[in-house]
C-alpha cells in the first residue's frame, strides 16, 4: 500500500516538475527570440543609419578662380612674342552615374583682352573675354583625385574655336557635402594651348 502511495506521489511529482520544465525551456526559447530579433533590428538601425549619413551624392555644382598660362602670346605694342597670364572665373556642374564615373559641364570666361599667334599662320588673333563651354567625362582615379577630359568650343566676338580640354582636380579640404579643390587643366584651342591653375569650391548634394 506504502509503495503504491510512493508511485502515485512519485508520479504527481514528475508531472508537476515535467510541465515547469516545459514552461521554463519555452519562455526562454522566447526571450531568446526576443532578444536576437533586438539585436537584429539595432544592427538594421544601425546600418540604414549610416547609410542614410554616408549616402551617395550624385550632382555636384562648382566655382572656379585661376589664371591661365598661355605660352603663344603676344605684346600688344610691340607683337613680339610672350607669355602671358589671364585671369579667369567658371562654375561646373557634375552628374556622377556611380561612384568612379561621371559627366560634367566645364565652363569658365578669361576677363581680359589679348593677341595670340596663330600655330600655322603669320597672322595674330585677337581673344576678348573668350567663354570656354566643354562636356566631359570625369574618373576617380583615387579618393579625392578626379581626372577630366572632353571638349567643347572657345567662343568670342572675332572667332569660335575648338577645344580639347583635359583636367584634374585634387581636394584640398572637405567638410560635409562642400570640397575646396585645387585644378590643372589643359586646353589645346586649334590655333594655340592654355595652362590653368585654380581653386574649386564646390557642393554635393
Amino acid at each position: 500500500m506504502k509503495k503504491l502511495h510512493f508511485l502515485k506521489a512519485f508520479k504527481k511529482s514528475y508531472f508537476i516538475f515535467f510541465v515547469f520544465t516545459m514552461i521554463a525551456v519555452g519562455v526562454n526559447a522566447q526571450e531568446t527570440e526576443n532578444g536576437n530579433q533586438s539585436e537584429e533590428e539595432l544592427e538594421f538601425n544601425a546600418e540604414e543609419a549610416f547609410e542614410e549619413s554616408e549616402e551617395f551624392k550624385r550632382n555636384k555644382l562648382a566655382l572656379f578662380l585661376g589664371y591661365s598660362w598661355i605660352p603663344q602670346g603676344e605684346d600688344e605694342d610691340t607683337g613680339e612674342k610672350e607669355t602671358i597670364f589671364v585671369p579667369s572665373i567658371g562654375f561646373s556642374y557634375e552628374y556622377w552615374f556611380t561612384e568612379k564615373w561621371g559627366i560634367g559641364t566645364y565652363n569658365d570666361i578669361e576677363i581680359v583682352k589679348y593677341k595670340v599667334e596663330k600655330d600655322d599662320e603669320n597672322a595674330e588673333l585677337e581673344r576678348e573675354n573668350a567663354l570656354s563651354l566643354a562636356v566631359g567625362a570625369v574618373y576617380e582615379i583615387l579618393p579625392k583625385w578626379t581626372a577630366i577630359a572632353g571638349g567643347g568650343l572657345d567662343i568670342d566676338k572675332n572667332e569660335t574655336l575648338p577645344i580639347l580640354h583635359l583636367a584634374t582636380e585634387y581636394v584640398i579640404l572637405e567638410k560635409d557635402s562642400k570640397e575646396l579643390s585645387i585644378s590643372f587643366s589643359y586646353n589645346n584651342k586649334k590655333y594655340y594651348d592654355t595652362f590653368s591653375i585654380g581653386l574649386v569650391y564646390g557642393k554635393k548634394f
